[in-house]
């Protein structure tokens, strides 16, 4: 009985793993060094377009999800990628500091995503990339995430999350593989700092019941079914002594005893 609940105490957390795992693009990055602080700081001239970082759609720590519904394109559209493109803002990061970024989406909706993050550096001179800002911009990013005050700690850095989502679908119907009625998919993003830049913070509790389970497996083995076995043993030998069984002789002592004879 008691193994039969530590054998389903371990499924759950197997099943509970997977399910987390399905569906969910991610990029695992470490914050800059105050090198590309954010862009409504001393820093910001290092972008052409003055004033584009800080339009966009905005993601701290501190306010670390988003839910919203990400536009898409398919992939052999005239126009993609600009129009399968969304820019976010994650600020007030801490310098050298590891974080996971998240996308997560419903398996009805079949989309190819890639998620990317650069430093505001990179962004300012690479011409394709201040480009594709400046085209999210001028669309509109819609409804901004996480507004907040801005900081104003000269430890907090900046980068730039570039999601390109993909539609991975085939219909019948052809007014629905249309590029320009391609529906924008429901998504969770969210940015996720590692503690001690070693394991995520969302999967803390996974870590605490994965050593409850283990604690209690031990307890139960040592406490419960370790003594089972044993009494199943001890049955079995004094049964077996019972019946008059004797054990055999080996062959020397069967020599010895007939030399005496």
């Amino acid at each position: 009985m008691a193994a039969r609940l530590v054998a389903r105490l371990w499924l759950a957390l197997l099943v509970g793993a997977v399910f987390v795992a399905a569906n969910t693009e991610k990029a695992v990055f470490v914050a800059g060094d105050g090198q590309s602080r954010r862009p409504d700081g001393g820093d910001a001239d290092r972008i052409a377009l003055s004033g584009i970082a800080s339009s966009l759609p905005r993601l701290t720590p501190d306010r670390n999800a988003w839910r919203t519904s990400l536009p898409a394109a398919f992939p052999w559209a005239d126009n993609f990628p600009t129009n399968g493109t969304t820019w976010l803002l994650l600020d007030e990061l801490t310098g050298g500091q590891r974080y996971e970024l998240r996308v997560c989406w419903a398996a009805s909706q079949p989309t190819d995503f890639s998620v990317d993050v650069f430093d505001l550096a990179t962004v300012a001179a690479t011409p394709a990339l201040s480009a594709s800002l400046a085209s999210f911009v001028e669309r509109g990013p819609g409804t901004k995430a996480a507004p907040s005050t801005p900081s104003t700690t000269s430890t907090t850095t900046a980068s730039l999350l570039r999601i390109v989502a993909a539609a991975d679908f085939v219909a019948a119907d052809r007014a629905a593989m249309h590029p320009d009625r391609v529906p924008p998919v429901l998504t969770d993003i969210i940015l996720d700092p590692y503690l001690f830049n070693a394991v995520p913070h969302s999967l803390l509790p996974v870590v605490a019941a994965i050593v409850v389970v283990a604690g209690a497996s031990a307890w139960l083995a040592r406490r419960v079914i370790l003594p089972q076995l044993r009494a199943v043993a001890d049955g079995g030998a004094g049964a077996v002594g019972a019946a008059g069984v004797r054990p055999t002789k080996g062959r020397k002592a069967q020599k010895a005893q007939n030399k005496d004879r």
